[in-house]
């Protein structure tokens, strides 16, 4: 018998919570903090959504005897410092509160597939006093990065859900990708760091505007 469980799967980064300007500063401190001339702030912003040593590998300079992983590691200690200081500033896009309590009340299953540490995952979502409003939360700390699908499968495993009643929701090619790999529907969103064409030529199933496109769209779903 079908268990009719419907579940949601978020970004973080660039979907609930608009953090360019602090992954922006994060990466110029972990520069300086390993000894290397500031990072374009462009390319820095054009690469979110990307596994943190990955982007970093994109542009960081030649010549230092530097690695990709000691950067992000110089990284994940300034934004867990920020976080720790309540100095982590992340605004929310406007309706996605609403969204998720409109979702939950409509008998969604609602989480979180990030890229992002945990750590600084849940200073986030406390900051924002979310903490409690997701059935399940995926972070790179426990699962293999997007556009690897390991969370989207480990999330319908441990929840129950079928591949068919599942939705990825994202704004960059690596959420769209989760969700190809994964085999399940993939939403871009516009709000974000990909633009339409990106998103598109990626693979998603629907692309929305706004919380309310989003919402629409989401009581037609499965």
């Amino acid at each position: 018998m079908p268990n009719n469980l419907k579940l949601a799967l978020f970004d973080y980064d660039g979907t609930i919570v608009d953090s360019a300007i602090m992954i922006v500063k994060g990466a110029i401190e972990a520069f300086r903090m390993c000894g290397l001339p500031d990072p374009d702030p462009e390319k820095v912003r054009q690469n979110i959504g990307k596994p943190l040593s990955i982007a970093l590998d994109e542009y960081m300079p030649t010549g230092f005897n530097v690695t990709p992983e000691q950067i992000s590691q110089a990284y994940r200690s300034w934004y867990a410092e920020q976080g720790r200081l309540g100095l982590q500033h992340e605004p929310l896009y406007p309706g996605l509160v609403n969204l998720f309590h409109e979702l939950k009340a409509n008998k969604w299953l609602i989480g979180i597939a990030t890229n992002k540490s945990r750590i600084a995952l849940n200073n986030g979502l406390s900051k924002h006093n979310l903490s409690k409003i997701f059935d399940i939360t995926l972070s790179t700390d426990e699962n293999l990065p997007k556009p690897n699908p390991e969370m989207a499968i480990n999330a319908m495993k441990e929840l129950g859900v079928e591949r068919k009643c599942c939705v990825m929701i994202g704004d960059t090619i690596n959420d769209i990708g989760l969700g190809v790999n994964a085999q399940i529907t993939s939403v871009g969103v516009t709000w974000g760091y990909n633009n339409r064409e990106l998103l598109s030529s990626a693979g998603a199933n629907y692309l929305v505007d706004d919380a309310s496109q989003l919402s629409k769209l989401m009581k037609i779903l499965f």
